[in-house]
């Protein structure tokens, strides 16, 4: 406990300033280099990374993308952008494990490519989102829901839980505990958009849409937490690397942000669907 304490006081120190400057290419790099060492971990505990065929052109567009995602323009631009660059690169896959005569088989090469995107697209999710009115708070609060969700879920659990949630998935986790971890981290971030309009002016808070925000957040924080238990019980993975001591790998760490961001993003990158301020 100790140990994942101080790693956790660590993490802080070191992403107060990525987040301060999220505006800058700070983020960009945060996210890139978290995006690579995360399919590092998937694709060694899904047994690829040494199919380098598979496994190179992942790191490179694990790289690539989070950097470039916020300089392709718009909504719009930047969407059809990424939409033809997962297509290459599902084309590139297919195209491998079609002429290696069976060297490198379909599954393989699918695990590889899903695994792959779902990792790279929530990491240029947090960067795009970075970009948006308000980013820098948003940002933060893609953090906060995802951290806070885990966290008082986990002391919901223990102080009230009685039904288990998913036991096959993740044994510890209860249906109390996810109900509780949802509304409080649903109520901080109503507090903490609060706390920020008293520190920019110009800012009004919408209680309401902030709170179903912050649900929808916190539940979809928890299902990226579950798939990332689910694939380290199938692998028979205890954690998927050891970079933060206490804590596991990149995607122990941050499984239920790369869940949260893409939907942070979509929820406010459009004014229409919902407005938080």
């Amino acid at each position: 406990m100790i140990t994942r304490i101080i790693t956790g006081f660590f993490l802080v120190l070191v992403a107060v300033p990525v987040i301060i400057f999220s505006d800058t290419i700070a983020l960009e790099i945060a996210a890139a280099a978290l995006s690579g060492i995360g399919v590092f971990e998937m694709l060694r505990c899904l047994g690829l990374h040494k199919n380098y065929v598979l496994s190179v052109p992942s790191y490179i567009m694990a790289l690539a993308i989070p950097m470039a995602v916020r300089h392709l323009g718009r909504f719009d631009n930047a969407w059809l952008a990424m939409l033809a660059t997962v297509y290459l690169y599902s084309l590139f896959v297919l195209a491998c494990a079609m002429f290696s005569q069976g060297k490198i088989r379909f599954k393989d090469a699918s695990k590889a490519f899903m695994s792959t995107m779902y990792i790279i697209c929530g990491f240029a999710c947090l960067v795009a989102t970075g970009g948006l009115e308000h980013g820098t708070f948003l940002v933060t609060m893609v953090l906060v829901v995802a951290f806070a969700t885990d966290i008082f879920a986990y002391f919901s659990g223990m102080l009230f839980g009685r039904h288990k949630l998913i036991p096959a998935v993740s044994p510890k986790k209860t249906v109390e505990g996810a109900i509780g971890g949802t509304l409080i981290s649903a109520a901080a971030f109503v507090g903490c958009a609060y706390l920020y309009s008293h520190i920019y002016d110009g800012v009004t808070p919408h209680a309401l849409p902030l709170f179903v925000c912050g649900v929808a957040l916190s539940l979809v924080s928890q299902i990226g937490d579950l798939i990332a238990s689910y694939i380290k019980r199938e692998r028979d993975v205890k954690d998927y690397g050891k970079l933060f001591p206490g804590h596991g790998g990149v995607l122990d760490r941050f499984d239920s942000v790369i869940a949260v961001a893409p939907i942070m993003y979509f929820m406010l990158a459009n004014p229409d669907l919902l407005t938080i301020f």
